[in-house]
């Protein structure tokens, strides 16, 4: 069986498949929780199950404040509240009971808790580690396979906070070479696998959100990036080190952008094209939100 040619190619594919697959992070709420269930879309998205556990947390704590049942907490309540309120009409203090009421029904409610830990969630998610607000750029690598120009585009995407990184492997983050060039960028920007036989139909269901995908590719319709007007949801498909986008995305392709060059060398490194683009996005969102304030 060592020497047979398909049993060799078969324990390759298993070896892959062990080699990335965590089993720490399969086995745990988060990993059961997202699970692909089709195409596109998972069972649960990541930043509801991060909510939940927060949530989870908070309640549990809430929930031990007190040995008290819950009616004799808000027999309590209610007792402090009209010596409260009886003391402001004379003038001794004011009243202060709508906040405590509220969250005396986040301990009773805990439905209601989920609800307002997933609207301060999404608050958060809006912010980059820094505290900036991110901006509505997704830079698509599916199709970039060497691992410094991933490590590379990472760093340039966490810099200019761009909403995320499409990536075709996740097991990327843990190479030494990778974290090495990204300078520990993947620990503050979002990343997402995309395999490229996927990437057609992630196209499509980013297009369903509004966003207009612009391809970095010398075509006989490209246009110059210092012509090119940027909407503010942008999908940034990257090429092939060496071939570029193939035709079958070029279709899926709203846009296509070049960057005009003055020397023999014909293209730029896929990198540095990326990070040129993104700069060019990052400055006329500045440009526009300086006209706007």
């Amino acid at each position: 069986l060592e020497q047979n040619s398909d049993m060799r190619r078969l324990r390759g594919k298993q070896q892959n498949f062990f080699n990335s697959y965590d089993v720490e992070n399969a086995c745990s709420l988060e990993g059961l929780l997202s699970i692909p269930v089709d195409d596109g879309d998972e069972a649960n998205p990541d930043y509801m199950v991060d909510a939940i556990k927060t949530c989870l947390a908070d309640v549990y704590q809430e929930a031990h404040e007190g040995d008290a049942p819950a009616w004799k907490q808000l027999e309590d309540l209610l007792v402090k509240t009209d010596q409260i309120k009886s003391a402001s009409l004379d003038g001794d203090s004011p009243v202060q009971s709508e906040g405590d009421l509220v969250n005396f029904q986040r301990k009773i409610l805990p439905l209601d808790a989920l609800d307002l830990s997933m609207k301060l969630f999404q608050e958060q998610k809006l912010l980059n580690a820094a505290g900036k607000k991110k901006q509505k750029l997704i830079v698509c690598a599916t199709l970039v396979d060497k691992v410094p120009n991933l490590g590379g585009l990472a760093r340039t995407a966490e810099i200019f906070a761009a909403q995320k990184l499409v990536v075709p492997d996740l097991f990327v983050k843990r190479l030494d070479s990778f974290k090495s060039i990204s300078a520990s960028a993947n620990d503050w920007i979002d990343m997402e696998e995309c395999k490229e036989e996927d990437l057609l139909n992630w196209l499509h269901k980013m297009k369903k959100q509004m966003y207009t995908i612009i391809g970095l590719e010398q075509t006989s319709s490209s246009k110059c990036i210092t012509k090119m007007d940027f909407p503010e949801k942008t999908v940034l498909l990257l090429g092939k080190e060496k071939e570029g986008i193939p035709v079958e995305f070029l279709a899926a392709v709203d846009h296509c952008i070049e960057i005009p060059q003055l020397g023999i060398i014909r293209s730029l490194n896929v990198h540095v094209t990326g990070a040129i683009a993104i700069w060019k996005y990052t400055e006329q969102m500045m440009q526009r939100n300086n006209r706007i304030s």
